[in-house]
């Protein structure tokens, strides 16, 4: 327990991550302290995995091909609740810039369903990551928002959305903001079913004007990729397909309020202008 505490410390720097470690000889001897037995070792040890895992390690290719990704699956299921936070947290960081095929192991061997159940129900750390494994695995790719509403179905998304939405917990609801911000931002049809929901939307909306800089940031990329949508397809000359939606909320109004505000901060001041551009003319 104490050589992967160190480990750990040692592979949060990023330099050393990227130059010593590979040569270490590491990644072998802590995947099997992760399988060990003891509870305390397999703590110490999946806290240390995370940070090999994400896009700029260069061991994480060598931990997909240690079969990494079953492991983390498998502890996803432990009884212990460190270990299943370490476990998703793993997962998560793999997301990032991965391809499509680790992106399928992981839907495969986890489970949409399942990630769905962790990120509602439980402890609040495992909410988080779970809800953070569903933002990654749907972001920037054509597979995983398909394969959440493959999973799920229509109804159970919106459902999950409006859990999370409401959660207390801030970091929950910025996941879930980014959650729907990928789906809407894909095909047409999975925009819909958000659109579709009023009260769905208006929450989206409403947290566009949240105190909480990272959760504004996040309503309005949703806005916007809603706004992205044209009536007549790619035509950039179209009106925005769900114009009507968008206008029942009052989002060209609550856009220009929020423009008008001096103590707007620079990143929400940003996605507000962006979100504007999408509206012709301003609001009487």
């Amino acid at each position: 327990a104490a050589a992967c505490l160190c480990t750990q410390y040692i592979v949060r720097s990023v330099p050393i991550c990227r130059t010593h470690v590979p040569e270490s000889g590491l990644l072998r001897p802590l995947l099997a302290l992760v399988r060990s037995s003891a509870t305390s070792v397999q703590e110490k040890a999946t806290a240390a995995l995370i940070n090999l895992l994400p896009d700029f390690s260069p061991l994480r290719a060598d931990a997909l091909k240690e079969g990494v990704v079953d492991v983390l699956a498998q502890l996803v299921e432990s009884e212990h609740v460190t270990i299943r936070r370490n476990a998703l947290w793993g997962l998560r960081n793999l997301l990032v810039g991965t391809d499509d095929d680790t992106r399928r192991q992981i839907i495969e061997h986890v489970g949409i369903a399942r990630l769905s159940t962790l990120a509602q129900t439980g402890d609040k750390a495992v909410r988080e990551q779970a809800a953070g494994v569903l933002q990654n695995v749907t972001a920037e790719n054509e597979v995983g928002a398909q394969a959440v509403f493959d999973a799920l179905g229509a109804p159970q998304v919106v459902k999950l959305l409006q859990t999370l939405l409401a959660s207390e917990d801030s970091a929950v609801t910025v996941h879930a903001l980014y959650l729907a911000n990928n789906i809407a931002v894909r095909e047409r049809s999975l925009c819909e079913l958000i659109v579709g929901d009023r009260e769905l939307l208006q929450t989206i909306v409403d947290y566009a004007r949240s105190p909480v800089s990272e959760a504004a940031i996040g309503a309005l990329w949703c806005i916007n990729s809603i706004a992205s949508h044209r009536a007549d397809g790619d035509s950039d000359s179209s009106e925005p397909r769900f114009l009507a939606q968008l206008e029942a909320q009052n989002v060209q109004s609550m856009l220009e309020t929020l423009l008008g505000d001096p103590g707007l901060c620079l990143g929400v001041r940003d996605r507000v202008k962006s979100c504007l551009d999408y509206f012709s003319s301003p609001a009487i």
